[in-house]
């Protein structure tokens, strides 16, 4: 037999929270029960989505500065750049360079939704 994974641990934890534990629960707690049971659901869609989502950040970080002559930099020296790029008002102009910056973070910014609230993009469409 296998010991469960993170993963398993956390879902059959929220479930036994859900549908065992909360209705035992006197009421008056029954909102913070469901504000740890979507923490739960949040650190599960991290496991199963967040090595993706963290991938898709440093494509779209690399092919923006890529444009720059930048490559190979960490995901934390590329955000940074990237960030201090933006107050220097090098994508303020409507051009191509900023149409990408804009595709760039709406893929981000999705990527990341689908972890943190996904109810957000099913209402966004």
């Amino acid at each position: 037999m296998n010991a469960p994974d993170a993963r398993e641990l956390l879902s059959t934890s929220r479930e036994l929270l859900l549908d065992r534990l909360l209705a035992a629960l006197p009421t008056d707690l029954h909102y913070e029960a469901r504000m740890i049971a979507s923490a739960m659901a949040i650190a599960l869609r991290e496991i199963d989505q967040g090595d993706d989502c963290a991938q898709l950040e440093a494509r779209e970080l690399s092919r923006l500065l890529a444009t720059h002559g930048l490559a190979g930099l960490t995901a934390s020296d590329a955000r940074a750049l990237l960030a201090q790029f933006i107050r220097q008002g090098l994508y303020d102009h409507p051009n191509e360079q900023q149409l990408a910056l804009l595709l760039a973070l709406d893929s981000i910014t999705r990527s990341r939704l689908a972890v943190s609230n996904p109810k957000v993009l099913a209402h966004a469409r």
